[in-house]
């Protein structure tokens, strides 16, 4: 009896993602920085006239009720059943003063201050990868592993992110984010998304009209060779003289190791830190930072609307389902204030001497360490810390800067990959140009001050840098 090659070879196992709407809400919000954040509250505003800041109120609170609206149960206006029509009714309330309802023209005023204050004037990378996104014809949650994706670039343009929290950030397949991962990949300016620099350099001659497959082999096989100069290898391994290696070198130097940093603006990026720490005599405090989004509210008049008996069953429906959208948003606000506050109250705690010496008292810690002690999931670590800055005595520091590895020197002393990178990072920077350390040699040095770090490692550790490898360093 024959059995069927298809029942045998078609099983398939696949993992549904599946997080409620405000969930996934919850999540976006986490992980948007500041400045992205008050954008991100501009367009609710825009599109929810319930909502308002409230410039006497504390962060994050309703409105208490206010006395009876002139005009409860006398006239209402009539409301078109059209919901775009009733929309722009309730913004011409808010906005122009149109009709009173007990609001005053500074609430508006404050509100159109608020859209003006978010307009971000200059273009930065991901400006340029969203605006390029918004003429690409994909699957919505293509779309949003895209986001997700452009999001996680640092400022060389590479991809810091991981596929699975692309794909859980939309619910999507696994698939869904590798065809975003491409679709960003195959966006301008070239090399842009990659993971490494060997596949930043290979999507750069993917783009090339001639004849790139000698080029892709030396990138592709030989890149560490090359790093290490082992010319005569590779030529005998490419089957190629030296003239002919040299020529495919020279091609290699036209490439871009960093295709994001042409895009971004010659300014500093605005940074905004979430969090401060204070010193308080030999302990230190924390505080969070006021936002405009902290005094986001729910508007009384558009409560006290729904107690009116005048106003029709439909309309009370769309007032209540803006509210509920209302209500949620600050809610996950709130949460998302509450998450960073304890994982930065975490980072103080752990890192005392860091607070009190800079970097290079930086213990180690993962994040998988912080997210038992906080019993949060490891991945909300990742995208609460991720574009969240924080500042401290010492300085302004990316969250995740804290979060990391670490080893162990001959005296038991502990010390953070950070710090080892910063070791690598001042060696290369003290090398002599026309002898460029080797990571063989970088790797003798750490053990020289009593680290043990393998080649393999320092390779890793140089590329997460950006500093070129030593025959690179060389051309460039």
């Amino acid at each position: 009896m024959e059995i069927s090659n298809d029942l045998t070879n078609r099983q398939e196992l696949k993992q549904n993602l599946s997080l409620a709407p405000q969930q996934l809400a919850a999540l976006s919000l986490l992980s948007l920085p500041v400045m992205e954040l008050e954008n991100r509250i501009a367009e609710e505003m825009a599109r929810n006239p319930v909502l308002e800041l409230d410039e006497n109120a504390g962060p994050l609170q309703e409105k208490p009720s206010e006395p009876e609206l002139p005009g409860d149960g006398g006239d209402v206006p009539v409301m078109d059943s059209n919901r775009e029509d009733y929309e722009e009714h309730l913004d011409r309330i808010l906005e122009s003063g149109e009709e009173d309802f007990g609001g005053s023209s500074e609430e508006a005023e404050s509100r159109r201050q608020f859209l003006f204050d978010s307009v971000v004037a200059e273009t930065s990378l991901q400006d340029a990868l969203l605006e390029q996104l918004r003429f690409a014809e994909v699957p919505e949650k293509v779309r949003q592993c895209a986001e997700y994706v452009i999001g996680s670039l640092d400022e060389n343009g590479y991809f810091q992110g991981t596929l699975p929290d692309a794909a859980q950030s939309a619910a999507a397949s696994m698939t869904e984010a590798e065809d975003a991962l491409k679709l960003v990949q195959s966006f301008d300016p070239p090399g842009i998304a990659a993971r490494d620099l060997r596949e930043c350099l290979l999507l750069q001659t993917a783009r090339r009209q001639e004849d790139h497959a000698r080029l892709d082999e030396l990138i592709r096989d030989h890149l560490d060779d090359l790093a290490h100069n082992r010319l005569p290898q590779i030529a005998a391994a490419m089957k190629l003289d030296m003239a002919a290696l040299n020529a495919l070198i020279a091609e290699l130097r036209q490439l871009n190791p960093h295709p994001g940093a042409g895009l971004e603006s010659r300014h500093e990026p605005y940074i905004v830190p979430e969090v401060t720490v204070i010193p308080d005599g030999d302990d230190f405090v924390l505080v969070d930072n006021d936002f405009p989004s902290d005094r986001l509210t729910i508007s009384k008049n558009y409560q006290k609307m729904l107690e009116n008996p005048a106003l029709a069953a439909e309309d009370k429906a769309y007032l209540r389902a803006r509210i509920d959208s209302g209500k949620a948003l600050i809610h996950g606000l709130e949460q998302r204030k509450s998450t960073i506050h304890r994982i930065a109250a975490l980072i103080v705690n752990a890192q005392y001497d860091f607070m009190k010496y800079g970097p290079r008292a930086l213990k180690p810690m993962t994040m998988r360490q912080a997210a038992d002690r906080l019993g949060l999931h490891e991945t909300t670590i990742s995208r609460a810390v991720a574009g969240k800055y924080i500042q401290t005595p010492v300085g302004l520091f990316e969250m995740r800067f804290f979060f990391s590895g670490g080893f162990q020197s001959e005296d038991g002393e502990e010390v953070s990959v950070h710090s080892i990178k910063n070791m690598i990072r001042e060696l290369v920077e003290a090398e002599d140009p026309a002898k460029p350390l080797s990571d063989s040699k970088l790797s003798a040095l750490l053990r020289k001050n009593g680290f043990e770090v393998a080649r393999r490692t320092v390779a890793k550790y140089r590329q997460e840098l950006n500093i070129p490898s030593t025959q690179l360093r060389k051309a460039y």
